[in-house]
This record gives C-alpha cells, structure tokens and sequence, in this order.
C-alpha cells in the first residue's frame, strides 16, 4: 500500500526540481548545490518518501549531486475565539481545549521551496530565493 504515496512523493519532487532547475539556468549555472524545504507537519508528504524520491528523481538533473535538506514546520492552532494557541499532542483535534470551539491552522501545511543553492560559472557558491 505504500505505492501510492512513493508515486506521489515522486511527482511532487519532479515539480520541485523542474523550478530549481530553471532557477539556476537563469543564472547560468552549471549545478545545483542545495535545495531546501519547508515541509508542514500536516501535509500528505511523508519526509522520508520525499527524500527517497529526490535520490531517484536527481538523476540526469543539474541537481544530479545536490543535497535536499528538509525543515519540517511543526502543526499549529490556532482558535479564532479565545486565542489560544497549541499543537496538537496524540490525537488530531481541531477543537479547541479551552473553548471547545473550531481551531484554524495557522502553520504546519506549508511545502515551499525556501532557497536554492547553485554553481556558479566561475565555481563559487551562490543562494538564490
């Protein structure tokens, strides 16, 4: 069953790389150095999928031997009601304790390329955001 979820963590990976890899020929760069995400704790995105995706995907890419650093951006609540604030413990909750009414996500959805790192023509390290 865990098909599916690798299928998807590829495609994702894939768009991930097709904009890094525009990025850095906009500047003319021959390689990717780095790429880094923000993934939420509360997308579908398993980090470790992500991660085996980005080994298998790189292949034949300017991120060929790029490095993938992944931050995972912990879940947080948030309630419009009485403003407070938690992230959730065992169970997945979206009412808050205190209140009992809904509670929004203010972090934790987030799958955002933060930056990428390329080669310079001239073999220097340079970010790019």
């Amino acid at each position: 069953m865990r098909r599916p979820a690798q299928m998807h963590e590829i495609s994702i990976v894939e768009s991930i790389l097709e904009v890094a890899e525009e990025k850095a020929r906009e500047a003319n760069s021959p390689s990717i150095l780095v790429i880094k995400l923000r993934l939420g704790q509360f997308t579908a995105i398993a980090w470790e999928a992500l991660d085996f995706a980005f080994e298998v995907a790189r292949q034949g890419t300017l991120a060929e031997h790029a490095r993938l650093e992944i931050e995972v951006v912990p879940m947080v609540l948030h309630c419009v009601v009485c403003d407070a604030k938690t992230q959730p413990m065992i169970a997945m909750s979206l009412i808050c304790t205190q209140c009992g009414f809904p509670l929004k996500i203010v972090s934790g959805k987030e799958l955002q390329i933060e930056y990428i790192e390329i080669e310079e023509q001239d073999v220097t390290p340079m970010a790019i955001v």
